[in-house]
Order: structure tokens, then C-alpha cells, then sequence
């Protein structure tokens, strides 16, 4: 298996040796995990960007989309457990024009 090396100062190399003894894992796996975890991260980071890319492309598209305030509110009440009506789909025009 093709190895890199990285090099840490020491209050870094501290952190990571202590951040392993309280996992129980060694340095090595710590630090595998969390390159682990970041690559995961990154790629979900990538993912949400890339649907909300596609989000806007649609809406630039069809010219129709939801209010962003309603819709937040319409999602708060369905996690408190309030029925309440999601939000119209809306021309462009609609959305973007003053609110009173």
C-alpha cells in the first residue's frame, strides 16, 4: 500500500496521540479515520452544492420556484407535527417582487 507521510508540530502530534488513546486506536488509525471522514464530508459537501446547483438551473429554467420563507415555516411546523399546507409554486416574478 503506497504511504505519504505528514508532518505535524508538536501540539498537533499531541493532540492527535491523546485523541487516540482516548478511542482506544492508535495514532495511525486515528489519523486514517479522520482522513476518512473528511474525503466523506467533502463528498457529501459536493453533492449538496451540485443539487443546489441543479435547484437553481431549474428554476432559471421553468421560471417557477417557492417562497424560501414559507417554505421554512412550512417545515418547522411539519417537525413540531403541525399540518399545515406547503407552499404554492410560484412564477419567478412572484418571488421576487416587493413584500409589503
Amino acid at each position: 500500500m503506497p504511504t505519504f507521510s505528514v508532518k505535524l508540530d508538536e501540539q498537533a502530534r499531541a493532540k492527535v496521540l491523546l485523541a487516540a488513546s482516548q478511542r482506544g486506536v492508535t495514532p495511525h488509525a486515528f489519523m486514517v479515520q479522520a482522513i476518512e471522514s473528511a474525503v466523506t464530508r467533502s463528498n457529501e459537501d459536493d453533492a449538496w452544492v451540485a443539487k443546489a446547483l441543479q435547484a437553481r438551473q431549474n428554476l432559471l429554467q421553468t421560471g417557477l420556484g417557492v417562497d424560501g420563507q414559507a417554505m421554512a415555516a412550512y417545515l418547522k411546523d411539519k417537525v413540531r407535527g403541525i399540518e399545515s399546507q406547503r407552499p404554492p409554486v410560484q412564477g419567478v416574478e412572484q418571488l421576487l417582487a416587493p413584500r409589503s
